[in-house]
């Protein structure tokens, strides 16, 4: 045999050891239930989880990737998508696999199971298994537009969703007679009047405080104060003249919350957070006539 044939021989022997051998490589990985799938995915209203992974002789590399919905509890800000993909590495064990997950500095394990053609997964510290479906790139290109026609929709509407929320809230602010508060030790007592309340968020209305003697004698005394300020559901400022407080704002910052259950006003004379809520007339004048008598008792001692 002529070197020339030699030559080829060698090279057609090198070409079919090197096909054969990346045939077995490829048949190892494909016989692997983890790389039949394109991913496997968990869909929520809120969002989606899909793994996407290879398995290659026992080794497990990929990603976990999420798109979560935010939508804010108060229905009225804007909705937040959050998008993130984590590297993912893990081994097989004893009837399935573990993924370790690495999420900024933590590195979270999961313990994974196939069902049938999908995944059952066991998060750290959790009780509960989860089942993420196997899908192909369409039905998670689905999954995903579902979400994020579901966030387009939200950020659309957010206008409107906003002023139906402050006409609600401004109905319910307004529907009460007022917000009373009465200090446990009796010393004192508040009520709020919301007289007017516009789409803007201002509002009017009155302060009417009442004290009654304390240690040092000091008389019955009832003041009202003309008030105003600004509410959004969440926050609730209030100015009064004369000013019941000093200080360098010039108004006090409170809190309420959507269904106007409450208004919360932080009070140096108070020494913390009085908490006043919603009455009406005849509850109002139940409380008044309480405190009235608690204090000409106090007088009289």
């Amino acid at each position: 045999m002529g070197k020339s044939k030699i030559w080829i021989v060698a090279v057609m022997t090198v070409l079919v050891i090197g096909a054969v051998s990346w045939a077995a490589y490829q048949a190892i990985g494909k016989k692997s239930a983890l790389n039949q799938s394109y991913a496997f995915a968990h869909k929520t209203k809120e969002g989606v989880n899909w793994f996407k992974v290879t398995e290659r002789k026992g080794k497990v590399t990929g990603h976990l990737n999420e798109t979560i919905l935010e939508e804010s509890p108060e229905m009225h800000y804007d909705p937040n998508l959050f998008k993130h993909k984590y590297q993912l590495i893990g081994k097989a064990v004893e009837n399935g696999y573990e993924f370790q997950v690495k999420q900024g500095k933590d590195v979270v394990m999961y313990e994974v199971h196939f069902s049938g053609k999908d995944l059952s997964v066991i998060k750290q510290g959790e009780n509960k298994s989860i089942t993420y479906k196997a899908v192909d790139q369409k039905k998670l290109n689905a999954y995903q537009k579902v979400i994020q026609d579901r966030y387009d929709e939200l950020i659309d509407d957010s206008e409107t969703r906003f002023y139906d929320y402050l006409r609600d809230y401004i109905k319910k602010v307004t529907s009460a007679y007022g917000y009373l508060y009465t200090a446990e030790d009796g010393l004192y007592q508040l009520f709020l009047q919301v007289k007017q309340m516009h789409i803007e968020s201002e509002w009017e209305g009155s302060l009417l405080m009442r004290t009654v003697p304390g240690d040092n004698g000091e008389p019955y005394k009832e003041t009202k104060h003309e008030a105003g300020g600004v509410s959004d559901g969440i926050m609730f400022d209030i100015s009064t003249y004369p000013q019941i407080e000093e200080n360098k704002k010039g108004y006090i910052v409170g809190s309420t919350n959507r269904g106007a259950k409450s208004i919360k006003l932080p009070l140096k004379m108070a020494g913390g957070t009085v908490e006043l809520k919603p009455v009406t007339k005849q509850e109002y004048q139940k409380q008044f006539e309480a405190f009235k008598k608690q204090a000409e008792e106090k007088k009289k001692r």
